[in-house]
């Protein structure tokens, strides 16, 4: 896919999360739309039985998209796949999007006076991705401590720290090679909280290393905003 130079494309990071057996339904919309640096990457979800019909994630293995694409695309892209893998039942996925600053073929944009996209960004949307690196083997700690403070489940996606040689420690404490990585999408108004509890019971000063920060979202698809029973 390529675009005239330097013309201006508002582009963002359209992200899905389904079940492995799905992946080529997904493949096929983004090839339909204008997708031009799509990637995927596997995990699983984290979500128990009696929150899977809240939040579309059970124990099951997950497979987890991040296309970067023009926003207008992206939009109609979310939408299709909504329907073909028809996020509106429980269990099936979900699917959101975040902005992208600037990006190749990207100007930034020129706002009216007085006006701010980051302030208007941010009263469109109602939720945050929470995003969580820990060391391997500790997601079951963090989940709970989320859970305790409002989390209804999330994706977990195995890593390896990459950094220079010789940096095996930061601030005193040994950082273990081998990490996984959460992905949470929550309303904003709990994300401080989710935080907060991870970092109380699972920071960098436990075993489980945890470190977490969050980036807001949009247009998101698969949530139930119902009041959830437990």
């Amino acid at each position: 896919m390529q675009f005239e130079k330097n013309t201006h494309l508002e582009l963002c990071l359209l992200n899905v999360i389904c079940d492995r057996d799905r992946i080529k339904v997904v493949e096929d919309a983004l090839e339909q739309h204008k997708a031009f640096c799509s990637l995927v990457t596997l995990g699983r979800g984290t979500a128990n039985s009696k929150i899977l019909s809240y939040f579309g994630l059970g124990e099951t293995e997950k497979a987890v998209f991040s296309c970067i694409m023009p926003k207008e695309e992206a939009v109609k892209t979310n939408e299709e796949i909504d329907k073909t893998l028809e996020f509106a039942k429980p269990g099936r996925g979900i699917s959101f999007m975040t902005k992208i600053e600037n990006g190749c073929y990207h100007k930034p944009v020129e706002l009216a006076a007085g006006e701010n996209e980051e302030e208007n960004m941010q009263k469109e949307s109602a939720h945050d991705l929470v995003v969580v690196v820990l060391n391997r083997g500790y997601c079951e700690d963090v989940m709970d401590a989320a859970r305790a403070a409002g989390a209804v489940g999330g994706t977990i996606m195995h890593a390896r720290e990459s950094g220079v040689p010789g940096a095996e420690k930061f601030f005193g404490m040994v950082i273990a090679p081998e990490k996984e990585m959460i992905w949470m999408v929550t309303r904003k108004e709990l994300s401080a909280d989710i935080m907060a509890a991870i970092a109380g019971k699972t920071g960098p000063e436990t075993e489980a290393g945890a470190v977490s920060f969050t980036i807001t979202v949009n247009d998101v698809h698969g949530i139930n905003l119902a009041p959830m029973e437990v």
